[in-house]
């Protein structure tokens, strides 16, 4: 079939885009973003994501991708206009919908005759209905039909091009039964379950399903918490609970709480429109205050035990809201970092994949090129990342290198008895608390 993605560069539209060129579509990616197009079209992903350079390789090779800045172009050649742009969080929690809104009426003034359109990006409900109602008001000529369709994606960064070959579910909400044969014929070649709604249930899903996800983590996190107050261990709780078939293990990893671009956003989200409904959403924004909680936790835990943060220095390890992507969206790391800042602490960052951070900041820290350049001379380093590297890195070199043995562990990577056996006093998120008889006097060394 013939597919165009507007924001076909973005991180939903660009797995999508390829995905289905290597699933045999012909597809094209447009976006006005030129840059992108042209460093693409070089061979350079404007994302990092484990398997994309070699799916892209693949849909080249069958000559079903291409990439253009002409929104126009693609829409004239396509079958099916999947519109998949930005949808970010506005100031008081709405979704900014002028992408969206922009790319209906660039699609609706590009129309000659009928399409499918497909809204990927995540949006609150009801909009698919303002969509179609919009492009009517768009079209060059009246007589030009279409139908509206939602899509959403549920891929996770860091494996979105496995989450995108291999769906769990592919939902499709439309009230027309032509475009629902239509979707189901573009995902013909996918092996998994084809739900079929009405566009405001499918619309509902994604928010559900996400909020879901960020409510589990706050979970485990209050629960951590409550597990290093009575001097329980958090991973042995986990190992009981995730037994529970009605359970399961997934999304119950304590640490520096949730971030990156959709939980916070879609939560966020729901909550307004949902207000707006009329509904509760107490438990909703309760998630949200958990969640805000952990950083300040961690800011709490380094003062109390170096005595005071100013003017001492934390490295931090991770500036990725998650391992496997490059993505710093609200990512817990830079919120502790500015929080470290605002404290007037040094603060110095390694990350293996993130050269540079937010330009306001760039002044206030120091960007090292490993872990032990980032850690020598510290009072604590701070794990926020759960990248490989920082498993295996080397507890008896970097002891030596600090003025304090102090390490937060927000990811739960490193083994206390580890940390304890190279001289370090260790804090996890839920861990018994292994060293925490040495206090900070005890710790505090002279350089060798």
């Amino acid at each position: 079939m013939r597919v165009s993605i507007i924001g076909g560069t973005g991180y939903i539209g660009l797995v999508t885009g390829i995905g289905l060129a290597a699933k045999g579509h012909r597809v094209i990616c447009a976006d006005i973003d030129r840059l992108k197009i042209e460093n693409i079209e070089r061979g350079v992903l404007p994302i990092c994501e484990e398997g994309l350079d070699a799916l892209l390789q693949e849909a080249k090779r069958y000559g079903n991708i291409s990439f253009t800045s002409s929104i126009h172009s693609a829409v004239i050649i396509s079958d099916i206009v999947m519109i998949a742009v930005g949808t970010p969080e506005g100031i008081n929690g709405e979704t900014d919908m002028n992408q969206l809104l922009n790319a209906l009426k660039s699609v609706a003034a590009a129309m000659d005759h009928h399409k499918t359109i497909v809204i990927k990006s995540t949006v609150p409900v009801g909009t698919n209905d303002m969509a179609a109602t919009l492009i009517k008001k768009h079209l060059k000529s009246s007589s030009i039909t279409f139908d509206m369709v939602s899509n959403p994606e549920f891929l996770r960064e860091g494996s979105a091009v496995k989450d995108f070959m291999n769906p769990d579910r592919i939902v499709i909400g439309t009230c027309c039964n032509d475009a629902a044969q239509t979707m189901r014929e573009l995902y013909r070649c996918f092996d998994c379950p084809v739900i079929v709604t009405e566009p405001r249930s499918s619309e509902m899903i994604k928010y559900a399903c996400n909020s879901y996800l960020a409510a589990r983590i706050s979970f485990i996190n209050e629960i951590a918490e409550i597990c290093e107050k009575v001097d329980a261990n958090i991973q042995s709780v986990i190992d009981g609970m995730k037994s529970d078939k009605r359970i399961g293990g997934h999304y119950l990893s304590p640490g520096p709480g949730f971030g990156g671009p959709c939980l916070h956003k879609d939560i966020r989200s729901l909550i307004h429109f949902g207000e707006q409904a009329g509904a509760d959403v107490g438990m909703l924004k309760a998630v949200l205050e958990r969640n805000e909680k952990q950083i300040e936790s961690i800011v709490q835990y380094i003062g109390t035990i170096l005595k005071s943060i100013k003017n001492k220095k934390v490295a931090v390890l991770g500036l990725s809201f998650k391992a496997g992507t490059s993505d710093t969206r609200n990512s817990p790391a830079i919120t502790l970092i500015r929080k470290l800042v605002e404290t007037n602490c040094k603060v110095s960052i390694y990350d293996p994949v993130i050269c540079k951070i937010e330009e306001h900041l760039n002044s206030s820290v120091i960007m090292a090129q490993s872990i032990g350049e980032a850690t020598v001379n510290a009072d604590c380093i701070v794990v926020m990342t759960e990248w490989e590297e920082f498993f295996t890195m080397n507890l008896d070199v970097l002891y030596n290198g600090m003025r304090h043995a102090f390490i937060v562990d927000a990811r739960n990577i490193i083994s206390p008895d580890r940390a304890l056996k190279a001289g370090f006093q260790y804090k996890g998120i839920g861990v018994q608390r292994s060293g925490a008889h040495l206090n900070g006097d005890h710790l505090m060394k002279r350089i060798i």
